[in-house]
This record gives structure tokens, C-alpha cells and sequence, in this order.
């Protein structure tokens, strides 16, 4: 199994395209003063309708969540948790619907990864061709997996010291992992949904590799479908006041069972995970380990109305990696909800 992860040499990271070209990145640190925050994005839903008046028009709309979500919150990194468009009913070429969702953080500046989603795939577009165009943005940390393995965006991307840190073994403070649930239909038919035995196996043997390099490096997981563990949370919810946010939904897990969240809880280093897909849900709770979330669906798309639409939020501290992972939705409206852990609205500036 060939492995290809971003590293850093220095000054430069190196990311690998799905053909094996190398692009250079620059690493990504946390702030000076130890801070690094998260902006996530699901279930965008770009290109759905297109025929249609609504179609483009929710497009737009989405693309306001977005921007505005950015310009209040200022993220160091932006993750999209899959569905980034509804390829299977949209018009050919995917690439400029890719373009036009991407356009709120390539005109700001942000960086980014994802992963993609069952709906990321259909007649007119392969998850291959959605990368290729992520990755011709200089500002793009997503990349293919590696060979052998099931699934086009099972990687990560380091996350450095603060630079004003002195690192003598330039190992990294934060692993972002991100993992293929894959799903959907193509011209062939179906594709299971589930984070195939080889993404399994391909994390274990890379997480050894790290431990034996750096020692034990905190980390997150973010993926699309939730797994089986996230159901009797789900069916239990009302009943745990420590377990805040939106459950208007049923959780639709993945089609199988690989052992994958066992080996999330095994490798002592995930801290959260982190999906979407079930549009209605957008709550956090505490699972092992590992603390199960779901982030807020961003897009207008997806086929439903009535609920606000947001972003769940990840702020993090340099000093406190191996304590709580601290999250909260912030919706398209401005305001500030469901923070995890619990806590009061009025101590957010």
C-alpha cells in the first residue's frame, strides 16, 4: 500500500494529486497565540434543480451561508463534509459548479479540504474530476488517497505548531483526518456507503507510523455518512441535556460495519468525529473516546425546507489538544447556538 499523505520539508508541503503529481502547499500552523478554528460545510447540494427556477436560486442562497458564515467568523481552515453538489441531476460539467462553491473561500482567502459524499458522483461527474478541480486552487488541501485503497479522499493534513514554538522534530500538533464514506451511482450502479476494510486498514498502519515517528499526536475525523454508533445516541437524545443541537432527522449509517469506529476509539489520538448527511441533525455528543457530532447542513439544496442553516464551528487551543474539543452552529442568521460542551451564549464575543 503506497502511501501519500501531505508531509512537510521545511518550508513546503507536498500534496499528491490522483495521477501522482506532486503540488506544493504551505504547511498550515496554529496562530501565535495557540488558536486554530474550524469552519465546517455539508450538504451543500450544489446543482440540484438546475432546469428550475428554485434550482440556481437556492444555489445562491447557499453561497450567502457561506460567505457570511466566513466573514463573521474569520476560520484558519474550512472543511467540507461531502455532498458538495447533487451530481447525479445535474447539468454537465461539473467543474463549474465546483468553481461557484469554492467561491466564498478562494475570494477569501481560506484554506480548505473535504471529503465527498454519496451525492458527489453521478453520470456527468466522478469524485476525480470534482478533485482535480479543488486542486487547481493553490489554497485547496484536499487530495486522492492512496493506492490500494477504497475511496478517492482518505488522507490528512497536519496541523503545525504555532511558529513563535520551538518544534526540533518538526512533528505536528493536530492531525486532521478525513475519510471516504463513499455511496452513490454511476453509469456501472450502485457504490456501497461505508468507509471500505482498506481505509480501515491503510489508518491503522499510518497512525503506527506516526506514533513510532512523533509519539501520540491528538486528532479529528471528518467523514459523510455517520456510523451505527451514532443511532442510539440519536434515539436517546432527548433525554441527554449534555448532548445539545438539532435532531429533526433519522441517522441513515453506514451500509457496513468495518470496524472503523472501533479504530477511531482504538487509536487513542481521535478526539472527534465529525459528519453530515442527515440534513435534519446538527448535535454533538460524548461516545468513548470519542465524541460523536454532526455537523449543520450549510446548503439550500438537499430537497429541504424549514430548518436555518449553518455551520458547526471548531475552536481549538495549542495548550488544551488532549482536553474537549469545543464546537458550536453558527447560522445563517448570525446567531450562535448548541455549543459543546454545554455552556452559556453570552461568553461568545
Amino acid at each position: 500500500m503506497q502511501n501519500l499523505p501531505i508531509y512537510a520539508f521545511g518550508l513546503c508541503a507536498v500534496l499528491i494529486t490522483a495521477s501522482g503529481i506532486q503540488l506544493p502547499r504551505d504547511p498550515v500552523h496554529f496562530n501565535d497565540d495557540g488558536t486554530f478554528k474550524i469552519v465546517t460545510f455539508t450538504d451543500l447540494h450544489y446543482g440540484e434543480g438546475p432546469g428550475t427556477e428554485q434550482g440556481p436560486a437556492n444555489d445562491l442562497k447557499s453561497t450567502k451561508v457561506m460567505t457570511d458564515i466566513l466573514r463573521w467568523e474569520h476560520p484558519d481552515f474550512v472543511v467540507y463534509t461531502g455532498d458538495l453538489m447533487s451530481a447525479e441531476v445535474m447539468f454537465p460539467n461539473g467543474s463549474v459548479y465546483v468553481d461557484m462553491l469554492l467561491k466564498p473561500v478562494v475570494d477569501g482567502g481560506y484554506r480548505w479540504a473535504s471529503t465527498y459524499g454519496n451525492h458527489d458522483i453521478g453520470n456527468n461527474v466522478t469524485r476525480e474530476e470534482i478533485l482535480e478541480t479543488e486542486q487547481k486552487y493553490n489554497l485547496s488541501y484536499t487530495q486522492h488517497g492512496v493506492d490500494g485503497v477504497e475511496g478517492t479522499t482518505n488522507y490528512f493534513v497536519p496541523i503545525y505548531p504555532p511558529k513563535n514554538v520551538s518544534n526540533p522534530s518538526e512533528a505536528p500538533s493536530l492531525i486532521l483526518w478525513f475519510f471516504d464514506t463513499r455511496g452513490g451511482r454511476n453509469s456501472s450502479g450502485g457504490i456501497p456507503a461505508y468507509v471500505h476494510e482498506t481505509a480501515v486498514e491503510w489508518f491503522v498502519q499510518e497512525l503506527a507510523s506516526m506514533n513510532a515517528t512523533w509519539g501520540p499526536i491528538p486528532a479529528l475525523a471528518f467523514f459523510h455518512y455517520p456510523t451505527a454508533e451514532y443511532s442510539p445516541i440519536h434515539d436517546e437524545i432527548d433525554q441527554r441535556p449534555e448532548c445539545p443541537g438539532q435532531h429533526d432527522d433519522i441517522v441513515t449509517p453506514q451500509e457496513r460495519d468495518t470496524g472503523f469506529m472501533q479504530a477511531l476509539v482504538n487509536s487513542g489520538t481521535v478526539k472527534s468525529a465529525f459528519v453530515g448527511h442527515n440534513h435534519g441533525n446538527g448535535w454533538c455528543c460524548y461516545y468513548q473516546s470519542v465524541d460523536l457530532c454532526y455537523n449543520r447542513q450549510s446548503g439550500h439544496g438537499g430537497g429541504w425546507v424549514g430548518w436555518t442553516r449553518g455551520s458547526r464551528v471548531i475552536t481549538l487551543n495549542h495548550a488544551t489538544l488532549w482536553g474537549q474539543t469545543n464546537s458550536y452552529i453558527r447560522l445563517e442568521n448570525g446567531t450562535f447556538t448548541d455549543f459543546f460542551p454545554v455552556r452559556n451564549f453570552t461568553q461568545l464575543n
